[in-house]
């Protein structure tokens, strides 16, 4: 079903695009540890949670797709908090 969804990163859709119903903001976040995690695979796990969560939807798209990697350090530990985001869509290939 996750396979379907596409991410885009750009903010405007391609003029072959047809959006047929936009079905508002999807997101997935965890923090992690730097240094015991591949940043890299818990980027690529939060956006496959994100295209499940737009599938779920009913989304076959995820436009305006967005992450975020924010550093916090406290308590003599280093983390990064890591937030995919983007607008969830149901759209089609416009026919020529």
């Amino acid at each position: 079903m996750t396979e379907n969804v596409k991410l885009l990163s750009i903010d405007h859709v391609p003029e072959n695009i047809d959006i047929r119903e936009v079905l508002g903001v999807v997101y997935a976040a965890r923090p992690v540890t730097m240094g015991l995690t591949a940043i890299e695979e818990e980027i690529e796990a939060l956006l496959d949670k994100l295209k499940h969560k737009a599938a779920s939807k009913g989304a076959n798209m995820v436009i305006g797709l967005r992450i975020d990697v924010q550093r916090v350090v406290g308590a003599g530990v280093e983390w990064a908090l890591l937030l995919v985001y983007g607008t969830a869509v149901k759209a089609e290939s416009k026919k020529t």
